[in-house]
């Protein structure tokens, strides 16, 4: 209950701050304010700062402050991004829109290798885009949503191998499964993709 009255709160904050900004250009008052420290982090990340390689934010206030349209931007600022190779973002209540928003830049990124989203609010929807993403995505070989505090149904657990598609890079895949269908579908997956890489280091090395 407590949780549901914050998620009412921080809605009424956001739409004050919408109506405060919408109010200041209409009255051609609007004063842009300067991006504090963590909206510059990502505006460093969507610009393919070479200097971030690892982005590691675990239960940050800084983050957890930010407003919906600043986390969903940091979920969409690894689009282009060249050099960050280890993305975790754990323990700081990330929704469907900001899963769906990093699945997008899952499609076309191609230096990710880790992707670490425990301890979240993650559900249906999210997950779905993220695993769905892996159809298009052959860097990430290990991805992490565990402990989310939002259930994931079971139809959508059920489909959940089907979304990977034809990827064979994933080989390390960390997730709260409850049918026990979808748990063997998915380790026989990454069982085969991790056979799929031996092979293919064992080809690579005879070269």
């Amino acid at each position: 209950e407590r949780q549901q009255i914050n998620k009412y709160i921080q809605r009424n904050v956001d739409f004050l701050r919408q109506a405060r900004r919408h109010h200041a250009i209409k009255t051609g008052t609007l004063q842009e304010r300067k991006r504090n420290e963590m909206e510059q982090y990502f505006d460093k990340i969507a610009a393919n700062d070479p200097e971030i390689t690892d982005v590691e934010i675990v239960g940050n206030n800084r983050f957890l402050s930010l407003n919906q349209e600043e986390k969903v931007k940091s979920g969409a600022a690894f689009e282009n991004n060249t050099h960050v190779t280890t993305l975790q973002m754990s323990t700081l209540k990330l929704d469907c829109k900001f899963a769906v928003a990093l699945a997008k830049s899952l499609e076309s990124n191609s230096t990710i290798e880790r992707v670490l989203l425990d301890s979240n609010a993650i559900a249906d929807e999210g997950l779905s885009a993220i695993m769905a993403s892996m159809s298009k995505n052959s860097t990430v070989i290990e991805l992490q949503i565990r402990h989310q505090s939002k259930p994931t149904s079971s139809a959508t657990e059920d489909e959940l191998c089907d979304l990977l598609g034809g990827n064979t890079t994933l080989v390390k895949l960390g997730l709260d499964i409850r049918s026990q269908l979808a748990k063997i579908k998915l380790d026989k997956k990454m069982a085969q993709n991790r056979e799929i890489q031996r092979k293919a280091r064992v080809k690579a090395n005879k070269k």
